[in-house]
């Protein structure tokens, strides 16, 4: 995780291939909430984005921007090189670690990053992210979102509607469906805010890991000024039938598995030795 100057800042985003994304402003859904609800998509993956449209408009999600996902596979050696600010080496390995960004891993993280800058540029007030693989869970209902909508703006501007918590490193909902999460997997369903998506940019940027994993980083590092929530019960799964766009098979997995072990233990005991009330963690 890092921060940028602004030139830096601005230098780095000249390199983030630029969407085309048509959206007319009407954001009025049939679930009765006003949201811009924008899902990430690769362009010849039509099944998956009738699939995911089908699936939104049972819960009454009618209006939604498709997002031309980046496909890391066709971006160059020097695009990828300016993206992570660094050397290629062993980007071409096959991964054998956690951590390691992959040609998927990173179409994924500048599909995202790019979407936060359509945000800023466009002025929508707030924004559903969703990622074509995501499917309301039978505990959605319109009046949840809606509860989760009005209460974006009261934190920090980002709050998980779907996700997995990593080792129980969030807080148990107490007295609301809401509360603070640290470490979590997956970026399929999210509400965020302009603040927000700022605040990201400027801290993620160049990637260094998933994006899963940089934002959960953030949410360590920042969790004095930046609280982040998650919904419970989920309103979004990702839908497991669907094998990931992203997904890149690991070589030493044991060691792999013992070095993202050894960073849950060492982020929980940081939480909490603050006194966190956090999830019960793995057993």
């Amino acid at each position: 995780m890092s921060t940028l100057t602004d030139g830096t800042l601005q230098d780095f985003l000249r390199h983030v291939p630029p969407m085309t994304i048509a959206f007319d402003g009407d954001c009025a859904q049939a679930a009765g909430v006003d949201l811009c609800v924008a899902a990430i998509n690769l362009p010849h993956r039509s099944d998956r984005w009738q699939a995911l449209s089908s699936r939104l408009a049972t819960v009454g999600l009618d209006k939604v921007i498709q997002v031309p996902a980046v496909e890391g596979a066709r971006l160059s050696r020097d695009q990828i090189r300016t993206v992570l600010g660094g050397s290629l080496e062993h980007f071409e390995d096959p991964p054998s670690s956690h951590f390691v960004l992959t040609h998927p891993a990173v179409g994924c993280f500048l599909s995202h990053l790019a979407v936060w800058r359509w945000m800023l540029q466009a002025g929508v007030p707030r924004m559903l992210v969703l990622e074509d693989d995501a499917a309301p869970t039978l505990d959605f209902t319109a009046d949840r979102l809606r509860m989760a909508v009005n209460s974006l703006d009261r934190g920090s501007g980002f709050m998980l509607l779907g996700r997995i918590i990593m080792d129980g490193m969030a807080e148990r909902p107490s007295g609301s469906e809401l509360a603070r999460i640290y470490f979590f997997n997956g970026t399929f369903a999210y509400l965020i805010t302009p603040q927000a998506c700022a605040a990201l940019i400027r801290s993620l940027v160049p990637p260094s890991g998933h994006i899963d994993h940089e934002i959960s980083k953030f949410l360590v590092a920042r969790r004095d000024t930046f609280a982040a929530h998650y919904v419970e019960p989920p309103l979004f799964d990702p839908d497991w039938s669907l094998r990931s766009d992203c997904y890149v098979p690991l070589t030493e997995t044991s060691d792999a598995d013992r070095a993202l072990g050894e960073l849950f233990r060492s982020t929980r005991h940081l939480l909490e030795a603050e006194g966190r009330p956090l999830l019960p963690a793995y057993t």
